[in-house]
């Protein structure tokens, strides 16, 4: 019987890595994914919208004006197109309590809705006239 060499027990230790890892992978496939279907929920249900007489500044509420045209005077101004960028996500990720987005073309708010919704935001609700 042939002695292996060190170099052939590094070679397979590598492939068992290996093949461990694509065990896992197989196995746990869908746990670092969100539920698309939960995640759209309260949009399907239209839980996501709400009215101005609806918003209770009492608790701890961020409205957040995506156009700069809101006539809202607690409202803090961050652009739909920058809201991504590292300080706007971290304070609407640090925030604690509601947040409603607030933007003259509803489609906007909906597009911020569901990106922020997909990244994990939560309490997020679209501001609506009707």
């Amino acid at each position: 019987m042939k002695k292996l060499k060190l170099s052939d027990w590094i070679v397979m230790g590598g492939l068992l890595v290996l093949l461990l890892l694509v065990i896992f992978q197989l196995v746990t496939h869908n746990h670092f994914r969100n539920d698309a279907g939960k995640w759209a929920q309260p949009s399907i249900d239209n839980k996501n919208i709400i009215k101005a007489s609806g918003i209770s500044m009492a608790g701890n509420t961020l409205i957040v004006d995506l156009s700069g045209q809101s006539q809202l005077i607690n409202a803090k101004h961050l652009p739909a197109d920058q809201i991504l960028e590292k300080q706007n996500f971290k304070i609407l990720h640090d925030h604690k309590g509601n947040i409603v987005l607030v933007s003259d073309d509803p489609s906007e708010s909906a597009r911020i809705w569901m990106l922020l919704s997909q990244m994990g935001i939560k309490d997020l609700y679209i501001l609506t006239e009707n």
